[in-house]
């Protein structure tokens, strides 16, 4: 084994050059380097989905953007992809963080350049992750401990340690062995980026060990010398010594140790024991003087192994995927949108017919030879248990029998008429809930109840917007946007100093709102093609333009969604609390439908016109002095609104990833709580 240099022991004399580090990290050499230990390592995608053979195709051409970007300081990690994966228990589960294929590309390019320089601190007792090390190499240091007389051990296990390990004191140890510079620059936005709480490593990342064992360095070095055996693999290790007293001050010492890097033993597997006992240790159980393999070694990357598993259910999926697409092809050219449970009939000479239990798409025939004038060809057949809302367009038309199918199977049909709008519903039964909706009243007619969960709503909406927003407009820095920003912000204040916690009426929640709500669409304008720019947010389609239309399309989108929430959770749609109840208007649906108008009507519809899924040519001008809306762009307005339904978002209350129909059905149901008094609601805040 290498012996150490004597300034390992504490901070280095003449530090690492970050500079220096940084330059052979990122140059194209050393990011060619990178991306060949992640081919080798074959791991799973991240979050970004891009898979090693994906980002092979165009290796080179990846490599030179990353190498700009980190130039630059443009670089910013991609989305971690999170799996839970047994424990050695088997009983419990633990989280490995994936990052993606480029960020594990210069990940493992730092890796490599300054591993070298940092093995040379880390002493002989540590043998994880470590070049020319392993765990036949640490077993046999126990095998020799043991013959040299020492019997007692502490058996150490610490409590999550890539889960506890604190950012600051991390970099501060780093900073020991490194000079300032992008490097650790580059490091520290890695660590926040994975861990933004301040603490843990993500279990997944090419850096994480290294940064484990430098984290643990200062622990090796109090005990190397000092007249007991220390051997630790990764964050198992053992302390042996000669009697039980050396094995009780060992501990104390250990624990006390620990406690100064802000990490805790795990008082359940932590024990002092000796050989006659028996004492299992990376997978090889040691009695007395016989030492038995108790598993396979695993080289000590168990997070690899299992990313390499991943990797190989993903390209399982993939070939599942493929082989379903041609059917899902032929379901969405009919008119349905697979897996999303909702049927659209708004192509002229189509019609919704029955097949047994199973709704069919139909499309009447171009008239050839002897062909009876009105015949029908069926396009698909899906069973009614796979559909929660059918909607017919203006041009469509239904059977008889595949109405009294509706009815019988509760599910939902939309008239819709050419604009988007909701003319009718069929099947849409109020549920027996009368208790609820004797509450829903209630609570809508106790003024300081009502203003309480408006205020909650409104604040949703614009914190919602705020969000939005940013998003759309890091670069944009003219006057509405900033305008929209400081509105936004003056309203929600901090905590609980936003005014809209201290209103004393909806009306002047309702002029907030306005207000806020006022600037939002100036700023929506500004961020649209020139062409598609608009005066003023309009919901009369008789005086729509363009854009207003395409908003109100989407609106009406939301809406029967928001509809469908609403009769799951038993609310009745006509009492609400920030929109007054009133016939023919469903103010519930309304209400609900607060949180979720910027990022499914506003900031959907900027993103459709700027990638150019509609534009001004998909709008003609109609006597009224309105618009009338292509039925191409209808149909792209539908596929991108279904295309971002479908992406998961984080749930404001267990935390798990849904759909955003799911989440609508939530929230729907927290609206129930809240009136009937079991929960506070919160609205859902997206996040920046």
């Amino acid at each position: 084994m290498v012996g150490q240099r004597p300034e390992t022991h504490g901070p280095r004399a003449i530090k690492i050059d970050d500079p220096v580090i940084f330059e052979q990290a990122v140059s194209m050499d050393g990011l060619a380097a990178g991306w060949a230990k992640v081919w080798e390592n074959k791991g799973a995608a991240g979050g970004d989905g891009i898979s090693v053979d994906m980002f092979a195709r165009d290796a080179h051409g990846w490599i030179g953007r990353l190498r700009r970007s980190l130039l630059s300081g443009e670089y910013r990690p991609g989305p971690l992809r999170s799996v839970d994966i047994p424990k050695d228990d088997g009983r419990s589960l633990r989280r490995l963080d994936i990052p993606c294929i480029a960020d594990r590309v210069v990940q493992s390019s730092v890796a490599q350049a300054l591993s070298p320089l940092l093995d040379e601190e880390f002493e002989p007792s540590s043998f994880a992750y470590r070049p020319g090390r392993s765990v036949k190499q640490a077993v046999a240091q126990v095998s020799a401990a043991q013959r040299a007389g020492f019997e007692w051990i502490v058996d150490a296990d610490i409590e999550d340690y890539f889960g506890s390990v604190p950012h600051d004191t991390l970099l501060e140890r780093f900073a020991q062995s490194v000079s300032e510079g992008p490097l650790t620059g580059l490091v520290t936005l890695w660590l926040t980026h994975a861990a933004p709480g301040g603490r843990g490593l993500a279990q997944g990342s090419p850096l994480s060990p290294l940064l484990a064992n430098l984290y643990l360095d200062r622990v090796d070095e109090a005990f190397h010398g000092r007249g007991s055996r220390f051997i630790r693999f990764a964050d198992d290790f053992v302390v042996m010594t000669k009697t039980q007293a050396g094995a009780d001050a060992a501990l104390a010492k250990v624990e006390a140790l620990l406690k100064e890097h802000a990490l805790v033993l795990n008082a359940d597997k932590t024990r002092v024991l000796d050989f006659a006992r028996g004492l299992e240790f990376l997978g090889h159980l040691f009695v007395r003087s016989l030492v038995m393999k108790r598993v396979d070694e695993g080289g000590g990357n168990e997070a690899l192994a299992w990313m390499r598993r991943i990797s190989r259910e993903d390209t399982g999926r993939l070939q599942d995927e493929m082989a379903r697409e041609a059917e899902e092809e032929r379901h969405s050219k009919a008119g349905h949108a697979p897996g999303f449970r909702v049927l659209y009939l708004y192509q002229p000479d189509r019609r919704l017919a029955i097949r047994n239990q199973a709704f069919t798409v139909e499309e009447r025939r171009a008239l050839a030879g002897d062909e009876e004038p009105g015949a029908w060809r069926e396009l698909i057949a899906v069973h009614s248990n796979r559909i929660d809302r059918i909607e017919i367009g203006p041009k469509a038309t239904l059977t008889p029998a595949a109405r009294d199918l509706a009815l019988a199977s509760d599910t939902m049909i939309a008239y819709v008429n050419g604009h988007g709008e909701t003319l009718g519903w069929t099947g849409a039964q109020m549920a027996p809930r009368a208790r609820r909706h004797l509450a829903q009243a209630g609570l809508s007619l106790d003024e300081q109840a009502r203003i309480d969960l408006a205020g909650r709503l409104v604040e949703g909406r614009i914190r919602n917007q705020r969000a939005v927003l940013r998003r759309l407009a890091r670069r944009d820095k003219s006057r509405p946007v900033l305008d929209a920003l400081v509105t936004f912000n003056r309203i929600l204040g901090r905590g609980d100093k936003t005014i809209l916690r201290h209103a004393s009426s909806v009306a002047q929640l309702t002029g907030r709102e306005g207000e806020a709500t006022a600037g939002w669409w100036r700023a929506l304008s500004r961020l649209m093609p020139a062409q598609m720019r608009f005066e003023k947010r309009t919901r009369r389609n008789e005086t729509a333009d363009g854009a207003n239309a395409m908003f109100n399309f989407l609106g009406w989108l939301v809406l029967r969604d928001i509809t469908v929430a609403v009769q799951r959770a038993g609310l009745h749609p006509g009492f609400g609390v920030l929109h007054v109840a009133d016939d023919r208007r469903d103010a519930c649906c309304y209400d609900l439908m607060e949180e979720f108008r910027a990022p499914l009507i506003g900031g959907l519809g900027v993103y459709c016109a700027n990638r150019r899924f509609v534009s001004e040519k998909d709008f003609t001008l109609r006597p009224d002095g309105g618009v009338r809306m292509s039925r191409e762009a209808a149909e792209a307005l539908i596929r991108a609104y279904e295309s971002r339904v479908a992406r998961a978002v984080k749930s404001p209350r267990s935390g798990k990833k849904m759909v955003w129909r799911q989440l609508m059905v939530e929230q729907a149901f927290a609206l129930a709580a809240h009136v009937e008094g079991g929960q506070t609601y919160q609205p859902y805040v997206m996040d920046y």
